[in-house]
């Protein structure tokens, strides 16, 4: 009885966020529902259904905030969620507030060389970051992407890849 009571009043809380279209009294990075749907699909095989029975937070709601449709959860629904979802509380800020004021835009490569992150659990190095960054490159201003140098291209990049992995 005691469970019922409680998923009736976070199903309340979420009625009355949606109402207001703020719920909390901040808004949350359009990366934050990228960051909850990777560590639950990614990190901890979950479903909606499951990560609502963890955390009583209806599917449907975390669904809508995975998509960016609801960028205004209040604060102790993202605190369940991420608990659930076991997401270290620094990665949690990082992502869910971000400071756009005087901030200028930064390129893909400023901020695959400034963060640090890490793959397959693995933090990244100076090298790895750099072959990245290189990468990155490649594919969006040094290939040409045509019919004639696609062949070229696809080798050129798989032999990028294949040092990537060999560094990871």
């Amino acid at each position: 009885m005691n469970n019922d009571n409680s998923q009736q009043q976070h199903t309340q809380t979420e009625r009355e966020e949606e109402e207001n279209g703020r719920g909390g009294a901040f808004a949350v990075s359009e990366n934050f529902g990228l960051l909850l749907k990777h560590y639950r699909v990614k990190v901890k095989d979950m479903t909606l259904k499951q990560l609502e029975e963890a955390c009583q937070v209806s599917s449907s709601y975390l669904n809508r905030i995975e998509r960016g449709e609801r960028l205004s959860p209040s604060w102790p629904t993202v605190i369940r969620i991420a608990e659930s979802l076991e997401i270290p509380y620094s990665l949690l800020l990082a992502t869910t507030f971000q400071i756009k004021e005087n901030q200028p835009e930064q390129s893909l490569a400023d901020l695959l060389i400034r963060d640090n992150y890490f793959i397959n659990g693995k933090l990244l190095n100076k090298e790895i970051k750099s072959l990245l960054v290189m990468i990155n490159e490649f594919i969006l201003e040094e290939s040409e992407w045509s019919s004639q140098s696609k062949i070229h291209d696809l080798y050129r990049l798989s032999e990028m890849i294949d040092e990537l992995k060999m560094l990871i």
